[in-house]
C-alpha cells in the first residue's frame, strides 16, 4: 500500500496525486498510471510523485519504467526509503534475487524497524533456498497492517514446505486477504464453516485456479467418508472427470445449483488440508488416481494421433501464471537435450498460443511435436485428461498439466526449479499429493541443464526396458 505521510518541503501531494494513490491502493493501477502521466510535467522535482509512479509501474509489470522513476525519487530525496524498497521489489519481480537481497539488507540496516522490508528479505532468502535464514526472519517479525497478510501467507507456505503442516495451514487462511482471493464471492454465507464434524451434510466449494482445485479434489474421497452427504462445487471443466471417478458424490458446476443444496456446513476447498493433513503421516492416506478420463475418448485420440505401437510422451513446458517465468517454465527448444535421437512420439499437452514455438522447434531440431486437433488443452479439460491418458509418460514443468496427470495416476516426470512451490516440499523425488509423480529438481539455482541430463538418462533407461 502506498502511504500518504512521507513528505518534505519539495514533496507535495496534490489532489491529483492523492487520487492516483487512492486508485492504486484499490488496485486500479492503469487509472493511477494515467493520472501520473498527465501530471508528470508538474512534478519534475517531487520525489513523492516519482515514488508513487514507480510503485504503480511495478504493479503493472512495467519494471524498467518503474526502476527509472524510483531512482529519480531517490536522486531528489536520498532519504526516501519507500523508493529504495520499490527498487528492491523490482529486482525480486525480475528474478534478480541476490541483487534484491543486497538492497534489502541495506534498507534493514538503515531502518531497523522497517518490518515490511524484513518480510521481503525473508521471501527473497526463501527464493534462493535459504529457508533457515528466511524462517529466522519470519519468526522475529512484528506483523503490521497493511502488508502483514501477504507476509503471513508467505511464512505459512514456507512452513508447509518444511512439513510444519499444522501451523502452515493455519497461516494459509491469510490467502483471503491478498491478491485475487480478496475478490472471491463466497457462494454460501448462511451456514457455519465445517470443522470436521462427522455425519453431517457438507458442501465444499472451489476458490482458486484449476491446478490448486485438482490438488484439493484428492481429499474429497476421504471427506466423503466423514459425511452423511457431500456436494462439491467445481470448475465446470472438471465436472465430467469428477463424476466419472466419484459417482457417489454430488459435483456441482453452477453456483445457482449450489444455492438449492441443503447442507449443515460448508468449507472452501483450500481449507480442507487444515482439517485432515496436519502431519506427514496423514499423507499415507493419499488416493492414487481420483479423476478418470473418458475411455472412449482416449481410444479415439490414440487413433487420431496414430499412437498404437509407439511410445508416446506428453510434454508441457511453461506456466503462464507464474510471476517469475524462469522458475516454472523452460524453453521448448531446450527439450532437444532430452528427446534428441530417441524413438518416441512427442504429444503436445501445453495450452496457449504455442503453434509458432512448435513449428520453430521442428525446423531447428527436426523433432516433431504432435498436436491433437480435437482437444483444446485449456478449455477442454476432459479432452486434456483423455490426451494425457493416451500417452505412456508425461514430462512437464510444474503447471496444470502436472496436476491433471497426477490426479489421473499417469506416470509423470516433473521438472522443478531449485526452489519449488510449497506443494513439492524439499529435496524429495516423490510427491506426497500424487504417488505417480517423480520430481527432478535443479541441484543449483537456475541449473536446468542437470535436470535435462537426469531426465535424459532415466528416459534412455526406461526405453531400454520397454
Amino acid at each position: 500500500m502506498i502511504k500518504l505521510n512521507e513528505k518534505k518541503k519539495e514533496n507535495i501531494f496534490s489532489k491529483d496525486l492523492i487520487k492516483a494513490v487512492e486508485l492504486a491502493n484499490s488496485g486500479a493501477y492503469d487509472e493511477a498510471a494515467n493520472i501520473c502521466r498527465k501530471i508528470k510535467s508538474y512534478n519534475t522535482d517531487n520525489a513523492i510523485f516519482f515514488n508513487v509512479f514507480g510503485i504503480v509501474c511495478r504493479r503493472l509489470g512495467l519494471l524498467d519504467e518503474a526502476a527509472r522513476y524510483s531512482k529519480r525519487a531517490i536522486q531528489i530525496d536520498g532519504s526516501l526509503v519507500a523508493a529504495k524498497m520499490n527498487i528492491a521489489n523490482i529486482e525480486l519481480q525480475r528474478g534478480s534475487i541476490n541483487e534484491a537481497i543486497k538492497l534489502l539488507e541495506v534498507i534493514v540496516k538503515e531502518e531497523p524497524t522497517y518490518e515490511e522490508a524484513k518480510a521481503n528479505l525473508a521471501l527473497a532468502y526463501k527464493n534462493i533456498g535459504k529457508l533457515p535464514t528466511a524462517l529466522n526472519i519470519y519468526r522475529k517479525l512484528i506483523f503490521q497492517e497493511p502488508w502483514s497478510a501477504k507476509a503471513r501467507f508467505n511464512y505459512a507456505t514456507t512452513l508447509v514446505t518444511i512439513k510444519n503442516f499444522k501451523q502452515g495451514w493455519q497461516g494459509y487462511e491469510y490467502r483471503w486477504k491478498i491478491g485475487a482471493a480478496t475478490k472471491v464471492q463466497w457462494p454460501i454465507k448462511s451456514k457455519p464453516m465445517w470443522k470436521g464434524e462427522r455425519g453431517e451434510r457438507i458442501v465444499l466449494w472451489r476458490e482458486q485456479g484449476v491446478g490448486d482445485d485438482i490438488i484439493f479434489l484428492g481429499l474429497v474421497p476421504e471427506v466423503k467418508e466423514m459425511c452423511r452427504a457431500l456436494s462439491v462445487y467445481v470448475d465446470p471443466r472438471l465436472q465430467p472427470l469428477c463424476k466419472r471417478a466419484m459417482p457417489d458424490i454430488d459435483f456441482i458446476k453452477d453456483v445457482k445449483d449450489l444455492e438449492s443444496i441443503e447442507c449443515d456446513y460448508h468449507l472452501p476447498m483450500g481449507s480442507v488440508p487444515g482439517l485432515i493433513r496436519n502431519d506427514i503421516s496423514d499423507f499415507d492416506r493419499t488416493v492414487k488416481g481420483y479423476l478418470k478420463a473418458d475411455p472412449q475418448r482416449v481410444e479415439l485420440i490414440r487413433n487420431e494421433l496414430n499412437l498404437r505401437g509407439k511410445t508416446a510422451v506428453g510434454i508441457s513446458w511453461k506456466s503462464f501464471k507464474s510471476l517469475n517465468q524462469t522458475k516454472k517454465s523452460v524453453q521448448l527448444r531446450d527439450m532437444e537435450r532430452i528427446f534428441s535421437g530417441l524413438d518416441v512420439v512427442l504429444v503436445n499437452l501445453q495450452y496457449g498460443d504455442i503453434a509458432d514455438e512448435i513449428k520453430e522447434f521442428k525446423e531447428e531440431t527436426g523433432i516433431e511435436v504432435v498436436q491433437c486437433a480435437s482437444v483444446d488443452n485449456r478449455e477442454d479439460l476432459d479432452g486434456l485428461a483423455a490426451l494425457i491418458e493416451a500417452c505412456d509418460l508425461v514430462i512437464s514443468t510444474s503447471n496444470v498439466t502436472i496436476h491433471m496427470a497426477g490426479a489421473l495416476a499417469k506416470e509423470t516426470w516433473v521438472l522443478l526449479p531449485y526452489v519449488a512451490n510449497f506443494w513439492w516440499l524439499l529435496e524429495r523425488t516423490d510427491s506426497i499429493w500424487y504417488p505417480s509423480l517423480t520430481l527432478y529438481r535443479q541441484p543449483n539455482l537456475d541449473d536446468w541443464n542437470n535436470v535435462y541430463l537426469s531426465v535424459r538418462k532415466d528416459l534412455e533407461t526406461r526405453l531400454q526396458y520397454n
